[in-house]
């Protein structure tokens, strides 16, 4: 949809309707990165506060476990119901998410990889986004075992992130111990050295700002040790990202942890019966739509946060989850 029709709907009011029609199902949202200023790949703090005046008007926001309990249990739901979920544990949810929520008044999950919270790894994510930001070369040739090849010019900062993500992409197929060693050949073919631990932009919220959160309106729960993806490891290793992860923030948060994201959105049957196993109560993926109250509470689907009000409208109201066209 265009721009300005989008805006235009969007001041009209028109997508009120829809939040109607979706009344039923409950909206679980994802949010990644934040700002303080506008930025292309991140939320700012307006952006973020704009949503959750959108969602006061037309949404009951609620806890990730309030939702899943009354699912589970057959409880009645208020209309509109939505959860909101921040993935991975960057030291911005604390310093721009939080301080917003709080003014709000309203509740989050924040899903945190437990290595990285304890400063032991880098999201292996950010890796090729470092790399590429900081080589002086003008040019990235990689190859693939499959013959594929991924060749381009690196050019201003936003087309080296948009490379990264297209690497990133082919690396999220590979073996784990595979994509490791990618990572690595790619650095020294560029000539970038990656520190023990992520730079600023790249960096975790701390232990002490993980507990106040989870004290006041943005739980943490949990999404791995290191975020492999977790149909790519065994089952030893896969057994270990889930229990260890629990285990280490129960000690950190001094109560039970119960809910969970697959990395990537990643999973199968086996990852799943092992998530329940783990003594998880939920899982959320990154599958999308809305939804019912009987859903498996381990393949719950979410909805992206899109930065702009009018695409946020637009996802949140059910427009597009009735339609069965997500926006990008």
């Amino acid at each position: 949809m265009k721009k300005t029709l989008l805006k235009t709907i969007y001041h009209l009011g028109a997508f009120a309707p829809f939040h109607w029609a979706m009344r039923e199902q409950v909206l679980i949202l994802t949010y990644h990165r934040f700002s303080s200023a506008e930025n292309p790949s991140k939320i700012s703090s307006a952006e973020f506060a704009a949503h959750l005046e959108y969602l006061g008007k037309h949404n009951r926001v609620l806890s990730l476990a309030d939702a899943t309990y009354a699912m589970r249990n057959g409880k009645p739901l208020p209309r509109g119901a939505t959860v909101i979920t921040i993935d991975d544990g960057y030291a911005d949810a604390y310093e721009i998410a939080f301080p917003v929520l709080k003014r709000f008044g309203l509740p989050a999950t924040l899903f945190v990889i437990t290595d990285f919270l304890d400063e032991k790894c880098w999201l292996w994510t950010d890796l090729m986004r470092y790399v590429l930001l900081e080589t002086k070369s003008g040019n990235l040739s990689v190859e693939f075992e499959t013959d594929e090849k991924i060749e381009a010019k690196l050019a201003d900062k936003q087309h080296r992130l948009e490379i990264a993500s297209r690497v990133n992409a082919r690396l999220k197929k590979m073996p784990d111990d595979k994509k490791d060693a990618k990572i690595k050949e790619i650095a020294d073919a560029l000539n970038v050295k990656i520190p023990a631990l992520p730079t600023l932009d790249y960096a975790p919220v701390t232990l002490e700002q993980a507990r106040e959160m989870d004290a006041n309106c943005l739980s943490i729960e949990s999404h791995t040790v290191t975020h492999p993806i977790l149909t790519n490891i065994e089952q030893t290793r896969l057994d270990d990202e889930l229990q260890i992860s629990k285990q280490r923030l129960e000690i950190i948060l001094g109560r039970a942890v119960e809910h969970f994201c697959y990395p990537n959105g990643s999973f199968n049957e086996q990852v799943r019966q092992s998530v329940e196993r783990a003594g998880y109560k939920s899982a959320v993926t990154t599958d999308y739509g809305f939804n019912k109250t009987s859903a498996n509470q381990f393949a719950l689907n979410r909805i992206d946060a899109l930065p702009a009000i009018e695409n946020f409208a637009q996802s949140a109201s059910g427009f597009e989850a009735l339609r069965g066209t997500p926006s990008s």
